[in-house]
């Protein structure tokens, strides 16, 4: 908790005292977030990932409005999973252009909601395909679209693995070079791929690991697709310490090793941008939930005393009302 000073043994949120916080809000718990802690996290991920990387912000990380509206004009896209989170992204300026939708389910009205606004959609499945294609055609559109590749590889020691075998995310990797050649028939607006094989994984080296298998797999899918790919999500998976012991991720090697990854990309792939999608990594140690404690436990809320939580934290400060 070291981001959150505690002055007078009451804890600081951007300067403001929690006490402050819970005043001018008028009730506890409530969810609190440092705007300057996220925009110190994308100027760090600036500094040290290659230049010409574009930056998503993955929404389901928090959806939040005044969250989004921040990182909209940080960041340079931003990625949806549902059609509520595409409508706080619309009203927070990003382009729509600039904005992805991922997750699979989707439903007719959220695929009909997306192509209308044009933004990209990520395919999760040959059906989705054939579905997005038919609204295309009924609302006289040519949809956007990228496929969602479920990888034959998965990123070690990672909180949550998202490729390597049979999942719920994304089209297999064997059987993407078909979609493409459907893609193509069917006159959909081919972008590029979105392969991710994990999150929440704090070694470098295995983080270099997934991005060389990932730029790999997408310059081999590339010589199937029905045109020049312009788009290459290659997910994240940059995660941020829960637990007693863990380390930051080294975030200045992950740069450095994507920095020669890219010099070989830009020959094989000339005409995408890369994309880097993160979510957890940019909010999840920006915010914190006060609550005042019961009284079995800790001060009465007559005492000031104010009870802030994070995953996996938790920690009672007896703040000065004052």
């Amino acid at each position: 908790m070291t981001q959150f000073p505690v002055v007078n043994d009451c804890l600081q949120v951007n300067g403001i005292p929690l006490t402050e916080l819970a005043r001018r809000v008028g009730r506890t718990p409530f969810y609190a977030y440092d705007r300057g802690l996220i925009t110190q996290r994308v100027e760090q991920l600036r500094k040290h990932l290659p230049a010409e990387v574009h930056l998503h912000y993955a929404m389901k990380a928090n959806p939040m409005a005044e969250v989004v509206r921040h990182l909209a004009a940080l960041m340079d896209g931003l990625d949806v999973a549902s059609t509520g989170e595409l409508r706080v992204a619309l009203a927070s300026g990003m382009n729509p252009r600039e904005i992805s939708f991922a997750g699979p389910g989707k439903t007719d009205a959220e695929l009909a909601e997306a192509v209308a606004a044009g933004i990209v959609v990520n395919l999760e499945s040959e059906r989705e395909m054939e579905r997005i294609a038919v609204l295309g055609r009924d609302h006289n559109a040519r949809p956007r679209v990228a496929v969602r590749v479920n990888p034959d590889f998965e990123l070690k020691s990672s909180g949550m693995k998202m490729g390597g075998g049979p999942k719920q995310f994304g089209v297999d990797a064997e059987r993407v070079p078909a979609m493409l050649a459907r893609i193509g028939q069917v006159g959909l607006d081919f972008q590029g791929f979105h392969i991710f094989s994990g999150s929440q994984n704090l070694i470098a080296a295995a983080i270099k690991e997934a991005q060389e298998k990932t730029i790999e797999l997408a310059i081999k899918l590339a010589e199937h697709a029905p045109s020049p790919v312009r788009l290459l999500n290659i997910g994240g998976g940059f995660g941020i310490p829960y637990f007693p012991g863990e380390r930051p991720l080294d975030i200045a090697a992950v740069g450095a090793n994507f920095a020669r990854l890219m010099d070989g990309m830009r020959r094989r792939l000339p005409q995408a941008r890369t994309v880097i999608e993160l979510g957890r990594y940019l909010v999840g140690e920006a915010g914190i939930r006060p609550g005042i404690p019961d009284n079995r436990r800790g001060p009465t809320p007559s005492s000031g005393g104010v009870r802030q939580f994070r995953p996996s934290h938790t920690k009672e400060l007896s703040c000065s009302g004052g």
